[in-house]
């Protein structure tokens, strides 16, 4: 376990017709930020021990929860959560801002997300790392089996949101032990423990224990659907520095195989061909490294930011 830093930062709050988008800025207001995304079920969290090992000088970060994540507002009652409902909260965050550029480091979904923005909006975006994740999901049989299973669920979770009743509680231990299992064991205790900061509330009808803060319909979210050809016409848009970091050890319900190895490998020559700034490093560790061991992760990270983004950059 790496020896964990700690790091001054702010809460900030963006406004949203449906409420308010939380978030933690690190470093001098003045700075536009480089913006940090989430994954699926974590929260702004997941980067605490990675921002305080990343440049300070001339830089700051803003991490922010996605809608139904942490602190950030749920959406109004009835309706769902969607990948275009986050990526038009990028744009909306962009627009306040006024930033006329905007560089994204996104983990998991947030990475996705990443992508899916500096594809959609080219001219908008400086640069771009995900962390463990590339493209969307594009095997048509996993989203139709994923799409049949959500419209199942959707009315039992929407029913729920709507009473605190039927609103779970948990222990701390069971709590840990859940995000464990959920996660492949890809977080310790430890580690739980930065996503509970914002991730969980005490319970108010049942003592000694706590509920999640996230709202339980993200767990019915609509992907964006594309095909691997649309993939590949997003990234022949993609002009900026991009640079991808993939975690070797693979959760258990995403195993490697040969066949997808070989996709893998053929959809990065493309974006090679295509941008001269990709990069592409596998590292050691298992999907949530960035957060359990930052330093595999933050001198990548760091290097790239400087090429690119420093006040020397090539760009």
């Amino acid at each position: 376990m790496s020896q964990r830093r700690k790091s001054e930062f702010t809460e900030v709050t963006i406004p949203v017709p449906w409420g308010k988008i939380a978030g933690k800025w690190w470093g001098p207001s003045d700075i536009r930020p480089i913006l940090l995304i989430h994954g699926w079920l974590d929260n702004a969290g997941t980067f605490d021990t990675l921002i305080p090992l990343l440049p300070k000088d001339h830089f700051s970060y803003l991490a922010i929860d996605l809608p139904g994540h942490g602190l950030s507002s749920h959406i109004p009652e009835g309706m769902t959560y969607t990948h275009y409902d986050y990526v038009w909260t990028i744009y909306r965050i962009q627009n306040t801002y006024g930033w006329s550029k905007m560089s994204i480091i996104g983990h998991s979904l947030g990475g996705i997300l990443a992508f899916l923005y500096a594809g959609l909006f080219p001219d908008r975006v400086d640069m771009i790392v995900t962390l463990d994740s590339l493209k969307p999901i594009t095997d048509s049989e996993f989203l139709i089996d994923m799409l049949r299973g959500q419209i199942a669920r959707l009315t039992t979770e929407i029913t729920n949101h709507r009473s605190i009743k039927t609103q779970p509680a948990y222990t701390k231990q069971e709590l840990v032990e859940r995000m464990r299992a959920s996660t492949y064991d890809s977080v310790s205790p430890e580690d739980c423990e930065y996503l509970f900061r914002r991730g969980i509330k005490e319970s108010s009808t049942q003592p000694n224990k706590f509920a999640l803060r996230s709202d339980a319909r993200v767990k019915v979210i609509h992907l964006m659907s594309f095909s691997l050809d649309s993939c590949i016409d997003l990234v022949k848009q993609i002009k900026c520095p991009f640079l991808y970091i993939r975690a070797d050890r693979q959760a258990k319900e995403a195993p490697e195989d040969s066949d997808r190895e070989v996709r893998r490998e053929e959809f990065m020559d493309k974006f090679r061909k295509t941008n001269k700034h990709f990069h592409y490093v596998v590292v050691d560790g298992k999907h949530h490294v960035h957060l359990s061991q930052p330093e595999r992760v933050a001198g990548i990270v760091s290097d790239f930011i400087l090429e690119y983004c420093g006040p020397s950059s090539k760009i």
